[in-house]
């Protein structure tokens, strides 16, 4: 395993040299690299703007709902809090459960995570370890309709191997270490949860973590550590069982969330010494956007703003209504080699209409984005619907593909003559349940016709 030379007291410089970077993205390219979210790195957005971890957020709720007088450090804990409850015997065992369960319940609906963890998902990493007790991270894959595997542990109840393989065929494993919370026997909410895990994890074969799951940690391979607290005494057991005898194969590496403390001293000794763990001097939002870009570049992957894109492509859209919708089309466009534009690029660049124009011959596709509010008067694009609808050849490298987003009919407009609508059979993307299946459509529509442009 290739070796890099970071130690964490040498400078004081928050960039990392490139050749890590280049070194870890091909690992990552390779399926040669493991990714473990800690608590810290699913994180949701607060008011301020700032962004929380959600097990603090989870500790925190509890505290204030059961009015519990902690310090500080406590109140962030979600051990402590649960341990606390059921010591005090304010709630049991299950009501515990049930109340970290509906917190997630609702951070399922309503919590706006950070934008790391999308670029994240977007990179091809064979093994993801969460020790949160969600599904997030998982569900992006599911928003872009890829394959993926996602289990978890039940340290209450054994169950057979499931067998994962991680070829280059099989898809990516979403595990989850210390539960689900959507089943809540398998969760590790208290100090006594901790012990008995331990004892599981440590003790008789059929009742550790799959064996399927460890083999794959004794092969060469790269880790990074997203969000952990080092001082947790647990991590050490569970470093040990997970790499216990594979620890001359690894290379861990570990990043804190901005504004979180760097593992301490103590910590640091201990995971150097026993693991060859490095602690480089980057928070994981830095680590992650350089880490993305080297990957699209060793790849020759485009994104929005890449120069090897297959095809230029523009969205017209009523930004103030449409918007959601239009981000929502930007991530299933995302695998493919598209270079995006949008209206925002406008802003400043004088005359809109202008800039449209200028935009139409620079692109190879075009695709409208079709509700009621796209027809207002103030809509820039409309003069030029006329010019698109008569333009529109993609067998001359000029597709004009309008998306209707909510029923309408586009009879009596210029885009009502086009065949290359989508979705087919009149059918609106927005209102009957199946987004992600008419927008992976899309998506593939578009794949197979940039294909056919290189």
């Amino acid at each position: 395993m290739p070796q890099t030379d970071i130690r964490p007291d040498a400078g004081t410089s928050a960039e990392l040299p490139a050749v890590l970077y280049q070194n870890i993205a091909r690992q990552i390219r390779d399926g040669s690299c493991v990714l473990f979210l800690g608590p810290a790195a699913i994180a949701a957005r607060q008011p301020d703007g700032s962004y929380k971890p959600l097990t603090e957020m989870c500790a925190r709720h509890l505290v204030q709902v059961h009015n519990l007088s902690l310090t500080p450090s406590e109140e962030d804990s979600l051990t402590q809090v649960c341990s606390t409850l059921r010591m005090r015997n304010i709630l049991s065992d299950t009501m515990i459960i049930a109340a970290v369960q509906e917190f997630y319940q609702k951070a399922e609906r309503e919590a706006e995570l950070h934008p790391m963890l999308e670029q994240l998902a977007d990179l091809p990493f064979k093994i993801i370890i969460n020790t949160s007790p969600d599904d997030f991270f998982a569900r992006y894959y599911a928003q872009s309709v890829r394959d993926y595997q996602f289990d978890f542990y039940n340290f209450r109840k054994s169950s057979p191997d499931p067998l994962y393989t991680f070829g280059d065929d099989a898809p990516p494993l979403v595990y989850n270490l210390f539960g689900f919370y959507k089943k809540p026997e398998s969760l590790v909410l208290t100090y006594g949860d901790q012990l008995g895990y331990v004892n599981k994890i440590t003790g008789a074969q059929h009742e550790r973590l799959p064996d399927s799951l460890l083999a794959a940690f004794n092969m060469p391979r790269f880790y990074l550590f997203m969000g952990f607290d080092f001082e947790d005494w647990s991590m050490r057991l569970l470093f040990d069982a997970l790499f216990k005898s594979s620890r001359n194969n690894i290379q861990p590496f570990a990043y804190p969330l901005k504004g979180e403390p760097d593992a301490g001293p103590h910590a640091k000794v201990f995971f150097q010494g026993e693991f060859r763990m490095e602690f480089p001097k980057v928070d994981i939002e830095t680590f992650v956007s350089n880490l993305t870009g080297h990957f699209h570049n060793i790849e020759g992957h485009a994104v929005s703003d890449s120069g090897s894109a297959l095809a230029d492509v523009l969205i017209l859209h009523n930004e103030s209504t449409d918007d959601q919708a239009c981000q929502q089309l930007i991530k299933h466009l995302k695998p493919l080699k598209l270079r995006v534009h949008t209206l925002r690029e406008a802003v400043g660049a004088g005359d809109v209409g202008v800039w449209i124009r200028e935009k139409m011959e620079q692109c190879q596709v075009v695709l409208p984005l079709i509700s009621a509010d796209f027809f207002d008067d103030a809509n820039p694009a409309l003069a030029l619907l006329d010019d698109l609808a008569t333009r529109n050849n993609p067998r001359a490298r000029f597709l004009v593909m309008p998306i209707v987003l909510k029923t309408m009919s586009l009879d009596g407009t210029p885009l009502g003559m086009l065949k290359t609508t989508r979705p087919t059979k009149n059918q609106p993307v927005f209102g009957n349940g199946q987004e992600d299946m008419h927008l992976s459509d899309i998506a593939e529509t578009l794949k197979k016709y940039v294909e056919t442009l290189g």
